[in-house]
């Protein structure tokens, strides 16, 4: 299998350094990524509206909210601890309120030394106690409203001025979805910065302890770096930007580009008696892009599956997914070759211990298949249950370190309030107007019941308003129009139109709701909060706010990326059958398929690891690597004719694929392991998801697959 310096077609192969091809290819893998860095933005963007595209009836709804009422549920919450009953304390809420007033989108800022008259008469407000003092009566809070999506100077603005101003006795502490917002982008930008850049020299480690070829390295690394710039570009012209999802886009693109092009430089090395180098690779080429194809068409379709999704992330991974799976087959079969054309055979006799180690490492694990097999389906049968109450609606809480600064400030603020904003709209059953003292009372009612809720912190709503204008002296002769009119005016802050329609038949519910020790989906709390306003005689006419729009999104995840699996599984089935030309092995390839999800989502379940949206579709990436692997194992079978019998053959080919199938799986742990040791819990569980799913797609691969593959029969 491995040629000699002299062939016996009586050629010596000439050393070369380059050849004009790998020149022009290297020059212009310079060029591309010199223009990208310049021009693309790789920030993530993480927007308000980033859960769902606009003709969403979710997201029209939360719109539509925005119609009626002046929205203020954008909010930037600093809870200040402390003696909140010195003057000192009070002193420094005012200096810390006027520096935060001055800054650019700031729309208005509310603390006990701007809106109540003073602490006293904070306390003593039925709304100004809710929306400024904590639970505990040991902090209070600088609510900033920011107009739309705030810029990044906003929050680095009070992050700093929080920082100086932090003592011991006026610690401070900040949430509210903006600055949620602000953190998760920051943490994606340094995570991707930093263990991008690790992972590539991982996986150059182990590409050149592999192949013990620097022209192989590099043919990598300027093959994988076109397909990912390429990506890049037309995503750019799509006017597709980086995000939260998409932020991994570079990595997904080097682990598809680089599966295929190991089972092509194996190939390639399996070849013997080629009568030149071109024609050595021309035939790699040809025994390969055919399942490389059908690798690169079943990527396809489940990227493809993601465009018909309403939620903004998953459609945007969908739509640059197939991109960067059709950029990747281009790229390895016109760029990677050219590369091989100028690695001279003498080579390839230099890398026998990586051999001799591969084949040790595949003795070892047969000889423990069967108890490995044994695990793997015991572990099934004991976590299938799970799969019905995988935490596909995780806290936002767990989007940051248990032991991080801004996970304690959120946990502080969730507890004393409620760190999710809400926004129910609720109207009278029978059409009646809200502006009158029969209907007040029955929304104090509902006000106080849902307050009752454990998934309810703060309320600032219709009632609460009204409320405050009962404590007017004479409020028993008060106008309730009058006074709704009066509180329009711009010296009122026009805080009626945030909570009373103009027609006075709707009313707004501002709800901070807590994701702490929640065990029930957020859905399912909003549909119990139907439940209560409805019992009052009322009926939530419209729904929004981050709370539900994540709700809705948890539940498209758990529909698109999980349970949707089976439909995908069932078209590679169909791909299995007209690849491998078997109902056999398009059976054992269904089957091997679908162990690779219910193993790790099993897993997943058992331990409520929280499968939130970055972490989701690493399961997908794990399925990939099975069914390329597994395809490319039906096609060295097909090619294995000289051995007669089914079960040899099978049992050869395995032998034949385990060092690629372990080449490409020892790569992507080494490169995806490094997300471990990430400070950002998304980027560790999507990076844990992706190592874990690919050792066990390899193992089913390798032995599960052709275990279901064989017949006593010879042949086919």
């Amino acid at each position: 299998m491995i040629e000699n310096p002299v062939s016996s077609r009586g050629f010596r192969i000439k050393k070369k350094i380059f050849s004009w091809e790998t020149c022009v290819f290297v020059l212009l893998t310079l060029l591309t990524v010199t223009v990208i860095t310049r021009y693309i933005d790789f920030t993530p963007h993480v927007d308000y509206d980033f859960f769902f595209s606009n003709e969403d009836a979710h997201y029209q709804a939360d719109t539509n909210i925005s119609k009626v009422f002046t929205r203020k549920d954008s909010q930037i919450i600093v809870s200040i601890r402390g003696n909140i009953y010195s003057k000192e304390y009070a002193n420094k809420i005012e200096y810390l309120t006027s520096i935060i007033k001055t800054f650019q989108n700031v729309t208005g800022v509310k603390s006990i030394t701007d809106g109540p008259s003073d602490l006293k008469d904070a306390l003593e407000s039925p709304f100004w106690s809710r929306l400024l003092i904590a639970d505990n009566k040991e902090s209070t809070n600088i609510v900033v409203i920011v107009q739309g999506s705030p810029d990044n100077s906003v929050i680095n603005k009070i992050e700093n001025l929080a920082n100086v101003m932090d003592e011991s006795d006026f610690h401070i502490k900040i949430s509210g979805f903006p600055y949620i917002v602000e953190q998760i982008q920051k943490q994606l930008q340094k995570d991707l910065t930093k263990f991008t850049i690790l992972s590539f020299i991982l996986f150059a480690l182990v590409v050149v302890f592999i192949f013990r070829s620097w022209r192989i390295f590099l043919g990598i690394i300027v093959t994988c770096c076109n397909a990912s710039a390429m990506t890049f570009m037309i995503s750019d012209l799509l006017h597709l930007k980086v995000g939260l999802l998409t932020a991994n886009l570079a990595t997904i693109t080097f682990v598809l580009t680089l599966s295929q092009i190991i089972f092509l430089t194996y190939n390639w090395k399996r070849i013997r008696n080629a009568p030149n180098p071109e024609a050595r690779v021309n035939e790699a080429i040809r025994i390969t892009c055919i399942a490389s194809f059908w690798c690169m068409l079943t990527t396809l379709l489940g990227f493809l599956s993601l465009m018909s999704v309403p939620a903004k992330p998953l459609r945007e991974l969908g739509i640059s997914g197939s991109i960067t799976t059709l950029l990747s087959f281009i790229t390895v079969y016109s760029i990677f070759p050219s590369f091989l054309r100028i690695i001279e055979t003498t080579h390839i006799s230099a890398d026998e211990s990586v051999n001799n180690l591969m084949q040790w490492g595949f003795h070892i694990v047969e000889k423990i298949k069967l108890l490995l097999m044994v695990a793997v389906l015991g572990t099934i049968a004991l976590t299938i249950p799970k799969l019905w109450v995988l935490n596909t609606d995780p806290s936002l809480l767990t989007y940051f370190s248990r032991h991080s600064d801004i996970h304690d400030g959120l946990l502080y603020i969730d507890k004393n309030g409620g760190s999710s904003p809400l926004v129910i709209v609720v109207q009278d059953k029978d059409g009646q107007t809200l502006d009158s003292n029969k209907i007040y009372q029955r929304l104090w009612d509902l006000q106080q019941e849902l307050e009752r809720s454990a998934d309810v912190g703060t309320i600032l709503s219709l009632p609460t308003l009204m409320a405050e204008g009962k404590r007017l002296p004479l409020s028993f002769l008060l106008n309730w129009n009058w006074f709704f009119r009066a509180l329009e005016q711009p010296e009122y802050d026009h805080i009626a139109k945030s909570f009373i329609s103009s027609d006075r038949k709707s009313g707004l519910f501002l709800l901070r709701m807590r994701e702490v020790d929640r065990s029930r989906s957020r859905l399912e709390v909003i549909k119990n909060l139907g439940t209560i306003i409805d019992k009052h005689g009322f009926s939530p006419s419209l729904v929004g706010g981050i709370y539900a729009l994540q709700g809705h999104l948890s539940l498209l995840i758990a529909d698109s990326l999980v349970y949707s699996l089976g439909k995908l599984i069932g078209i590679f089935a169909l791909i299995a059958f007209a690849f491998g030309r078997s109902i056999r092995i398009s059976l054992a390839m269904t089957t091997a398929i679908g162990i690779i999800p219910l193993f790790i989502l099993g897993i997943i379940g058992y331990f409520q690891i929280p499968l939130d949206t970055i972490a989701a579709p690493a399961t997908n990436v794990a399925i990939g690597m099975g069914i390329d692997s597994m395809i490319h194992m039906v096609n060295i079978f097909h090619l294995s004719k000289h051995v007669t019998s089914n079960s040899t053959r099978w049992a050869h080919v395995s032998r034949e694929m385990w060092q690629p199938i372990m080449t490409s799986t020892l790569i992507i742990c080494a490169g995806f392991g490094i997300f471990f040791f990430s400070s950002f819990p998304p980027t560790q569980r999507f990076g844990g998801t992706i190592v874990f799913g690919t050792l066990v797609s390899a193992f089913s691969s390798i032995f599960i697959f052709p275990l279901l593959a064989r017949s006593n029969k010879k042949g086919v």
